[in-house]
């Protein structure tokens, strides 16, 4: 029996993650036109033509779902409307899985970029109308978004039916900050980017860093390259993270944009410009389409166009009055609804079948190396355990401790890493891609979500006869210095990569580290929430000690790759025997040793360690991520023992900061002589007391919230897509 179809006046197509600028000039559209009445949907196509910063989902669009201006859709939904709109036509350069299905009255596709479209075939062509055809359920109009576009159009696909205007973009609703009213002897030139994946010039040509009648402000992302110092002409470059465009757009006169009218017909930071009153200057190509709105020169009459600028105050003032007067004109959300309420008539109040149809339930597989300890797999768990109630968690694991995840409801599989067999690593791996495929096979997950550091060639080769399942890279830092540059190349094969949050990430001088931009950095993730804790008297009890007792968690790791037994044995010996002392040792499942304890010292293995962390007033633990945060967040005095063996990630820089603010005290495993020295510290009431404070201090500041929650929306957005790729694009 089919499922009753979702019915809406609008059923949109778009790309909703960062990267394309235009989608909040899309998001203020759609924003208008729910305003008037009509019921939107929208499916979300992630398509590799279009560049995206990190897989995360636009601001703007998240606001508009989130405040339920339209409903997000499920790839799989049925869904009727009087009209399919598909926002870019770039959505259509591969093929887009069938998992939806979409009939409609009318259909319209915009064109912003037709650039696109240059260099194919007149069949590569028609391919792609065949493609909005077949996903729209409709006839395709085309809607060019600029009198450029349309040239275009008409040159590269003359039989396509278009519009009989142009739909230009909508002016993004963005709260503006008022221009620095500042008498400046010299013009200041700003040059930016709304979205990081829009190329920007590696470097400003030479002749205007050496004009001194010229100021200059950049807004870069993180992998830009920032002028040398120092330049002729003043020169401020400031991280796109320290200030937001229209912060920026307060502090400058003109924006200078190199671009090609070509490759991007009206630029959406241009849009933001006109609206704060700054005036674009511009390749002469962009005339047709903002004509007095903006000035315009070649390169090379960038410099003497500035200062004719600053000069002719008459002339910025009648630039800005036809910057405004287009924007009324041509660029505000308010047409686009009229434009779109035109094609459908008066809203239907009743438009829409009921919402639990829209969300049907869908898996998520969860796929983990075989770490030293238990970090990846407990990642992965917290995440898990956050997902939304219609996406449910499978995992597929190398490491020992898979069963844990069974014990919190969730079905688990272990799979053998080559090294338990002794097995040659390649023919491992082509094992591995026919046990992942037929897991994908029998799971059929949206998404797989890798966390480890090295990416198989067995994962690349299961994923790759599954081009509609998601890519998920779980991707801590503190790599160690020029570690496996290699594996890092294969970053852009992932559709979104997670970064839990680092507490000594000011610290990190590893290769992820120099790749800012790429991930999506959420707090630091933690398997429990404070609530589920125990309190210290429960703690207590369960584990056995004294809760007026000074008690000591000591929890050194797993000791698989870094022997620990000498250093745990000489704790032992420094605490078993005093009184009014009660020790807790620690084991991790893995763990391939066990040590022979001293009367009265009690051997834990239970999972999560975490839940007791409140019975405890101070520790000596590895730096291992997970603990690292558990233990800050508790707000716990450690002292930190870091596991330094090369394949680690670097334990001694989270050793580090925690003593350098105060939370606690390093020592390393070659270095015992300074053993005796910590543990004097923290059996000082007064010293541990000061580290406690400090520690309550920071994890309020610092750790109120789980990244884990973050990281499971992420996810889930990325699960509510449908992906379009172009073929074989895994390494």
């Amino acid at each position: 029996m089919m499922p009753t179809p979702v019915r809406l006046d609008v059923c949109v197509l778009a790309d909703q993650r960062l990267g394309d600028s235009a989608g909040d000039c899309h998001a203020a559209g759609l924003a208008a036109l729910a305003a008037l009445g009509y019921r939107i949907g929208v499916l979300a196509v992630a398509t590799d033509a279009i560049a995206r910063d990190t897989g995360a989902l636009s601001p703007a669009w998240a606001a508009l779902v989130q405040g339920k201006q339209i409903l997000q859709l499920a790839p799989t939904a049925r869904v009727e409307a009087l009209v399919a709109l598909a926002l870019d036509s770039r959505l259509f350069a591969h093929d887009i899985p069938k998992q939806f299905g979409l009939t409609a009255g009318q259909a319209f596709v915009t064109v912003d970029r037709p650039s696109h479209l240059s260099g194919l075939t007149a069949r590569e062509i028609d391919l792609i109308a065949q493609r909005a055809r077949l996903a729209l359920g409709a006839p395709v109009t085309w809607a060019p978004g600029t009198v450029l576009a349309r040239d275009a159009l008409a040159h590269l696909a003359p039989h396509w039916q278009l519009t009989e205007t142009d739909w230009p973009l909508a002016m993004p609703n963005a709260q503006l900050s008022p221009p620095r009213q500042v008498q400046r002897s010299r013009p200041v030139a700003g040059v930016a980017r709304l979205a990081r994946a829009r190329s920007a010039p590696d470097e400003l040509p030479q002749a205007w860093m050496d004009d001194p009648r010229i100021s200059w402000r950049l807004r870069l992302g993180p992998r830009a390259q920032r002028p040398p110092w120092p330049q002729r002409s003043p020169v401020e470059a400031w991280p796109d993270t320290s200030l937001d465009m229209p912060d920026f757009l307060a502090r400058i006169d003109a924006l200078v944009l190199q671009d090609d009218p070509a490759e991007d017909p009206c630029p959406p930071e241009l849009l933001f410009a006109l609206a704060a009153g700054v005036i674009p200057l511009l390749d002469p190509g962009y005339r047709p389409v903002f004509g007095g709105a903006a000035l315009y020169a070649r390169p090379h009459e960038v410099p003497d166009r500035l200062i004719s600028l600053h000069e002719d105050r008459a002339l910025s003032a009648e630039t800005r009055d036809a910057g405004q007067g287009l924007l009324q004109r041509l660029h505000d959300p308010q047409s686009f609804a009229q434009r779109v309420a035109g094609l459908i008539g008066p809203p239907n109040a009743n438009s829409f079948a009921p919402n639990v149809l829209a969300r049907p339930p869908r898996r998520v597989m969860f796929f983990s190396s075989n770490g030293i300890g238990m970090g990846h797999l407990t990642r992965q768990l917290a995440i898990a355990r956050r997902l939304p109630t219609e996406l449910s968690p499978v995992f597929v694991s190398h490491s020992q401790a898979v069963d844990v995840v069974r014990g919190f409801g969730f079905p688990g599989e272990h799979l053998p890493y080559h090294t338990t067999y002794r097995q040659n690593r390649a023919h491992w791996n082509e094992a591995l891609a026919e046990r992942l495929d037929a897991a994908l096979a029998f799971w059929q997950p949206s998404a797989l979500v890798y966390d480890g550091n090295i990416p198989f060639p067995g994962l690349f080769a299961a994923l790759r006869l599954r081009p509609e399942v998601a890519r998920v890279w779980v991707r801590r830092g503190l790599w160690g210095p020029n570690r496996d540059l290699d594996v890092l190349e294969a970053s852009s094969a992932f559709d979104l990569i997670l970064e839990p949050g680092e507490p000594a990430d000011v610290l990190d001088n590893g290769p992820t580290a120099q790749r800012p931009g790429e991930t999506v950095v959420v707090p630091p993730i933690r398997l429990l929430d404070e609530g589920e804790k125990r309190s210290r008297a429960e703690a207590c009890a369960a584990l056995g000690l004294d809760p007026e007792a000074v008690n000591v968690l000591l929890a050194p790791g797993s000791g698989n790759n870094a022997s620990t037994s000498a250093l745990t044995a000489k704790v032992l010996d420094e605490l078993a025997f005093r009184p009014g002392i009660g020790v807790v040792l620690a084991e991790w499942r893995i763990a391939t040793r066990t040590m022979t304890l001293p009367p009265g010292v009690v051997r834990q293995s239970d999972y999560p360690f975490s839940q007791h962390l409140g019975a405890f007033d101070f520790s000596i633990a590895a730096a291992g991520y997970n603990t690292f945060a558990e233990h800050l967040s508790a707000g716990l005095p450690t002292i930190w023992l870091p596991n330094e063996a090369p394949e680690q990630d670097q334990q001694i820089l989270r050793a580090r900061f925690a003593s350098e603010m105060g939370l606690g005290l390093t020592v390393r495993l070659n270095e015992s002589f300074s053993l005796r020295a910590a543990l004097d510290a923290m059996l000082s009431p007064a010293s541990r007391a000061a580290f406690a404070a400090a520690g309550r201090n920071y994890a309020l500041s610092n750790l109120a919230s789980n990244g884990a929650v973050a990281a499971a929306n992420a996810l889930s957005a990325i699960c509510g897509m449908t992906l379009s790729r172009r073929p074989a694009n895994l390494g």
